[in-house]
């Protein structure tokens, strides 16, 4: 029975230094401290209020502190990569929009540091949210087919923001760019673009709902439409872009939850189940709706082929000469 013993030693040693094997099994107990829940964009944007929205209903589920980690600059990548490069045990985790996941193929010349289904590990979509197509208060149109021809009129005198090269917002311009035939030119501002649209330097943006339409009940600035191809609960007089003359026109953002590649699949599992419940809670839902955003819950395994698809989706995508990006 000894030397029994002394044989299987050897091998279990061996064993636990085959590389992600000891991952694979799940700590006995979880979560064992605090967990940092980081977003790579700065406080106040849709990612960040969706997290403080999440933070509180995980806290309680998983009887553990879920405190929101702000980690800005490089178009989410920068957050993105903290999170890749953390220790796999479940306690960073990522909450990030699509661009700075789906971009890693190199689209708009867009290369980070990570590769997203290497590097991170899905627990599940949240949720979708719409964008609105606003124009600044001095643009004088009043829906989308006026802004189309007001455009086409004077080809690269009008400029649309964006949060980045890349975002949701940029690929909607030139989405529109494309199917009306226009040269409208990209200036990303990755600090915040709405003051670009508020005051003028900017004509126009897709932003993302949650943040546009308490500036469009300001007054700040005006909405011709939603980017889905339905219109949106949260505005329902809003006509979408596909109804307002450019059939098929749809863009839209999404949210994920993930966590460093190697987290043991219980944990995983676990966190899984966690967000599908919290997602469920009609307060929650309620809060989401007010937003604009919509739930769009998807397990790990739909996520991962959603990141996998929009990925190849975006690798070849570059922006054109007619519309260099600038910085305003």
């Amino acid at each position: 029975m000894h030397r029994r013993m002394h044989l299987m030693l050897p091998i279990a040693l061996a064993l636990a230094g085959v590389p992600g094997l000891a991952q694979a099994q799940a700590p006995a107990t979880y979560p064992t401290k605090p967990i940092r829940l980081v977003v790579p964009f700065a406080a106040g944007t849709a990612p960040d209020m969706l997290a403080r929205l999440l933070a509180p209903a995980l806290t309680e589920s998983l009887s553990a502190s879920v405190v929101v980690e702000n980690v800005p600059g490089a178009g989410g990548t920068i957050g993105v990569d903290r999170v890749a490069k953390s220790a796999p045990d479940g306690h960073t985790l990522l909450l990030s929009g699509d661009a700075a996941l789906v971009l890693t193929g190199g689209a708009y010349g867009v290369k980070p540091p990570y590769e997203t289904l290497r590097d991170l590990a899905p627990i599940a979509q949240l949720v979708i949210t719409p964008n609105v197509l606003v124009v600044a208060n001095d643009v004088p149109v009043r829906s989308v087919q006026e802004l189309v021809a007001l455009v086409r009129s004077q080809p690269g005198k009008f400029s649309y923001g964006s949060g980045g090269i890349g975002f949701s917002q940029h690929r909607a311009g030139e989405l529109m760019n494309s199917m009306a035939g226009l040269d409208m030119v990209h200036v990303p501002n990755p600090g915040n673009p709405w003051p670009d649209v508020i005051t003028g330097r900017v004509q126009l943006m897709f932003g993302n709902i949650t943040a546009a339409l308490p500036l469009v009940k300001d007054g700040k600035v005006r909405a011709l439409a939603v980017s889905s191809t339905t219109r949106a609960p949260a505005a329902p007089d809003l006509p979408t872009v596909s109804e307002s003359g450019l059939p098929g026109f749809e863009s839209l953002s999404w949210f994920g939850m993930l966590a460093p590649a190697g987290t043991p699949a219980a944990v995983l599992k676990r966190l899984e189940t966690e967000l599908q419940k919290a997602m469920a809670s009609p307060a929650l839902k309620e809060r989401l709706a007010v937003m604009g955003a919509m739930p769009g819950v998807m397990n790990a395994a739909g996520f991962a082929r959603l990141i996998e698809i929009e990925t190849r989706r975006w690798a070849s995508a570059s922006t054109p000469s007619t519309t260099t990006a600038r910085q305003p």
